[in-house]
């Protein structure tokens, strides 16, 4: 990996633990808190956010019933889902294969959650 590469990375790094800590702290609605931090990622060179964006919208998704649909604990489910996101993220190694990791994990445990009417998570079109 290059220097520029690493330390490219090493903002990605340090810019979502930022938010995981936030998350965690539960002084703040853990789903506004990932709404932010997609806006901070958009800013952010594609080759590391990319799917991780697709994470982070894929779990605020959760509040907004479709294509997840929880009924009344809806809310609370989306809750529990960021805040395991963001314990898992400040557990992974902070390099490369940490980040890649903790993405192929989320992306296995986001597909893996009922969807409604046949729905399938957002994908930003940089993100794939």
């Amino acid at each position: 990996m290059t220097d520029a590469v690493s330390s490219s990375l090493a903002a990605v790094i340090d810019l979502i633990d930022g938010y995981m800590h936030r998350v965690l702290r539960g002084r703040e609605d853990p789903v506004r808190v990932v709404g932010e931090l997609m806006c901070a990622l958009i800013d952010l060179p594609p080759a590391h956010v990319g799917r991780l964006y697709n994470i982070y919208g894929d779990l605020s998704d959760i509040v907004d019933g479709y294509p997840f649909d929880y009924g009344d604990g809806t809310e609370m489910i989306a809750q529990r889902e960021i805040r395991d996101a963001a314990w898992d993220w400040l557990t992974i190694a902070r390099n490369a294969e940490g980040v890649k990791t903790y993405v192929d994990h989320w992306v296995a445990r986001i597909a893996a959650l009922p969807t409604t009417d046949g729905g399938r998570p957002f994908r930003h079109p940089w993100a794939q």
